[in-house]
């Protein structure tokens, strides 16, 4: 996407999370994830209040300043967020390149996926994912995956 014009369209579902440093977030998903900006807006003092994030498209994200500090253990307790990718592994270098925190993997889930869990700097749980056999179909990969829940 690089130099290229941003496509607006409407946003059925987004996910907006609140960072603590504004400028050190937009560079974690910028170097980590490949997002990239389509919109900041500056507060009065010129400093990026919310940021406007995609990585493809329909991977929106909005980044938007705290107000106060809040207690960051509680930070999307119980929420993750899910993106596909095309290349696992590839996001595993990049992240250990810019010494992202890695929570799992990459590891080959029975669901047929290929998943990186990252966490970013506010304490949110970012899995990437890729199918791992593009032919199998959903019976398929259910199939798989109940053969492995009962056995014992």
């Amino acid at each position: 996407m690089g130099g290229s014009i941003m496509e607006f369209y409407p946003m059925p579902l987004f996910v907006k999370l609140s960072v603590s440093n504004m400028e050190s977030s937009l560079c974690w998903y910028k170097e980590v994830l490949n997002f990239e900006s389509v919109f900041e807006l500056p507060g009065k003092d010129g400093k990026t209040v919310m940021a406007h994030i995609r990585g493809k498209k329909y991977q929106d994200i909005m980044l938007v300043s705290e107000l106060e500090q809040n207690d960051m253990n509680s930070n999307g307790k119980g929420v993750v967020l899910n993106i596909s990718v095309e290349d696992v592994d590839l996001y595993s270098k990049k992240a250990s390149k810019a010494n992202a925190v890695v929570v799992e993997g990459p590891i080959d889930r029975p669901w047929n996926a290929r998943e990186l869990v990252l966490r970013d700097l506010d304490g949110y749980l970012i899995t990437l994912s890729v199918g791992i056999d593009k032919e199998k179909n959903f019976d398929d990969v259910i199939n798989q995956v109940e053969s492995k829940l009962y056995i014992s």
